[in-house]
């Protein structure tokens, strides 16, 4: 028997900061979805006199960086990346911290006990160094960087997913389904996974800030994609200007500052309405 949360929408948009993380991801949504039709254009070629600031140019409104490419059009590509790579790396990491967490809490014992080695064996080592290590290794790229970032962000997700699965192992439902037959692939899938779920959503709103974040670092170490226009791509272009044109890190920083503090607080408003001891309060 799963778990059913109605009416989520209409709870996390009277939730304050579930509401204002909701409308603030929907906004930054929009403007990667329309913003190639808005403003279309190769956000590499030269557009505009280098160092263009906003509001100089109606064609330009926000200016451009120390090579004349329009701002405006590296933004919502950076837009179209950072979410990208966000979602995807953080699909990569549910699935595996999913997996290993629910395996390692259903049967215990030293499955449990090796699974758990391994997730500790991952956190020993700092996420964005290994990320690092992992892009480094290979040809960087916006795949690399997926991949690099799902594979060092599971381990999280796999010990809530376990104690997730360790409190509903001993519960009554799951007790008369092993007695009925029920195998332990569909006993988990069908059973054990729904009410272990809720929790793992709302985790995964920050974990995509934080694959975000650490995209828009590599991409500033020069980890990135050279044929993608990200905002951390932007930010590294711009830093020895800091000073004569500081609106090119400054707009593209304040680009990242505002969608990983709209996953933040949709993550907190997801935690608290999926929670059902807060939601009884």
């Amino acid at each position: 028997m799963s778990t059913r949360h109605p009416g989520l929408l209409r709870r996390l948009l009277t939730h304050r900061q579930g509401g204002a993380g909701l409308l603030l991801l929907l906004a930054i949504l929009l403007l990667a979805a329309a913003g190639p039709l808005l403003w279309p254009g190769d956000p590499w070629e030269m557009a505009a006199p280098p160092m263009l600031w906003p509001g100089e140019d109606a064609a330009n409104p926000l200016g451009s960086d120390v090579m004349g490419r329009d701002l405006l059009t590296g933004l919502v590509s950076g837009a179209r990346v950072s979410l990208m790579v966000g979602l995807v790396s953080t699909l990569i990491a549910a699935v595996l911290g999913t997996l290993i967490g629910a395996v390692g809490g259903y049967h215990g014992g030293r499955i449990d006990a090796a699974l758990m080695r391994l997730t500790e064996l991952f956190q020993t080592v700092p996420t964005f160094v290994l990320a690092v290590v992992l892009v480094a290794v290979f040809r960087p790229s916006v795949a690399t960087a997926v991949l690099a970032i799902g594979i060092v962000s599971w381990p999280a997700t796999a010990r809530l997913v376990r104690a997730q699965v360790l409190s509903l192992r001993g519960r009554d439902f799951i007790l008369a389904a092993e007695t009925y037959g029920m195998g332990t692939a569909r006993l988990l899938w069908t059973q054990i996974l729904p009410n272990a779920l809720p929790p793992v959503i709302a985790i995964s709103s920050l974990t995509i800030a934080h694959a975000i974040q650490t995209e828009a670092a590599l991409a500033f170490l020069g980890l990135g994609d050279p044929n993608v226009m990200s905002w951390g791509t932007i930010i590294g272009g711009g830093r020895e200007q800091l000073v004569e044109a500081w609106y090119v890190c400054g707009l593209s920083g304040i680009a990242l500052v505002v969608t990983v503090l709209a996953f933040n607080l949709l993550g907190e408003g997801l935690n608290d309405c999926l929670n059902p001891h807060l939601r009884s309060q």
